[in-house]
């Protein structure tokens, strides 16, 4: 029975070797591989392909090689101009499921409502809902003792290390390209300028 098997298998085998299908397609191998320098050959073809369809892809669509970079995050312009102390940024943490989620990033205040799955109150990310995120997002902290008390000074984050910049600038520059910007975040009041 395995033989029997084994023959029908070498049968079917034999048919598509002798098919024209067959020989096209190994000479079209044998003529862009002839030996296994040419893989390497291949693949960096294949590589580029990809990369020249992307580009002209996104020209196609209108939006160029419009990349996101740092200093476009930087410079990126903030749709309503509103302002956010840390306590106004706070009442938008997710646990009211009417109002939007926001959080701040080096003073940009962002909407982060289409990921509440993500910032909302049973989220990875729950305690930067409301907040500013820098510090915890540098230091890749998630718990509330990275939080700044919201009514202290906004964190200049002056002694953050290279490598823990570096981590911050990949964040913004992420926030920058999926969320929208809508305010800027600003020190709390201080009581005797409220009595002026």
């Amino acid at each position: 029975m395995v033989e029997s098997a084994l023959a029908a298998s070498n049968e079917q085998l034999e048919r598509v070797y002798a098919s024209p299908l067959w020989a096209t397609a190994c000479h079209t191998v044998q003529s862009i591989v002839p030996d296994p320098h040419n893989y390497t050959h291949l693949a960096l073809v294949g590589i580029a392909l990809f990369f020249i369809i992307r580009i002209a892809v996104s020209f196609a669509r209108g939006s160029g090689a419009d990349y996101f970079t740092m200093d476009k995050v930087r410079r990126q312009a903030v749709a309503t101009k509103r302002t956010f102390t840390p306590r106004e940024l706070s009442e938008f943490n997710g646990k009211d499921e009417s109002t939007p989620v926001y959080l701040a990033i080096r003073g940009i205040v962002y909407d982060v409502s289409k990921s509440r799955h993500m910032y909302g109150p049973q989220g990875p990310y729950c305690n930067f809902a409301g907040r500013d995120a820098s510090r915890g997002l540098a230091l890749s902290a998630f718990d509330e003792s990275v939080l700044t008390d919201l009514d202290a000074p906004i964190d200049p984050l002056e002694e953050l290390e290279k490598s823990e910049q570096a981590s911050l600038d990949e964040w913004i520059e992420f926030f920058g390209g999926k969320y929208t910007p809508i305010g800027t975040l600003v020190e709390p009041l201080v009581e005797s300028k409220k009595d002026q």
